[in-house]
């Protein structure tokens, strides 16, 4: 698992916002298991961040309107609590990209969010992820404090376009790369497991409000 066999890593996208220079950002861990059969490709960390800049960015960009720029992909070796000094890598795919998002009228403050709820075989907080979802929202987006059809169908179709299991080795490989819920606590504590599948995700329709997008 993750650190001990294969590759934990983090991949990440940011929007900028282009006058304030705000930021919003979403983080996915995989554990990337790499086949111990000699002659099998390992996981290509590369291959992990050109997927999302193929199949990700675009419903990404679809959430942000043309303010703001989404930024090339992000694929980080995640820092160990085992062992932190370890030297770590990572990978960059795409070029920087303003938002395609047609711009509503009566903006929400960007604190405002919904969120996607993250389950796992695992019961616990430690095993249960949050995504923050964002973007250029409008108060046409809600109603009485509930996600209206113009925010959640954009959501839904970005959480929808994560890779649950990517192919990122090359040719017929037994490794696998899988979408986890990394608990940092776990590791810390030399616990397993520490990094667990995600099986599925939910967007929720409460208003919700994340402080540290408070402008």
């Amino acid at each position: 698992m993750g650190f001990e066999n294969g590759k934990l890593v983090r991949v990440v996208v940011r929007a900028v916002e282009n006058a304030t220079g705000d930021q919003q950002v979403n983080t996915f861990h995989y554990d990337l298991i790499d086949s111990n059969i000699f002659g099998e490709a390992a996981n290509d960390p590369q291959a992990l961040a050109d997927f999302y800049r193929d199949n990700v960015l675009a419903s990404f960009k679809a959430m942000y309107t043309a303010s703001w720029t989404v930024q090339p992909v992000l694929v980080a070796q995640e820092k160990d609590p085992q062992n932190p000094l370890a030297a770590r890598s990572e990978w960059v795919s795409g070029t920087a990209a303003a938002g395609t998002k047609s711009a509503p009228t009566d903006l929400l403050p960007k604190a405002c969010c919904g969120v996607a709820a993250l389950t796992t075989d695992h019961i616990g907080k430690r095993y249960r992820g949050r995504t923050f979802l964002g973007g250029s929202i409008g108060e046409i987006d809600q109603s009485a404090g509930v996600w209206q059809s113009g925010a959640t169908t954009l959501w839904n179709t970005y959480m929808a376009a994560i890779p649950r299991t990517p192919d990122v080795a090359t040719g017929n490989s037994q490794s696998t790369c899988k979408w986890v819920i990394y608990s940092r606590t776990q590791r810390a504590a030399d616990l397993d497991p520490y990094a667990s599948p995600v099986i599925a995700v939910v967007v929720r329709s409460k208003v919700r409000w994340l402080r540290s997008r408070e402008a």
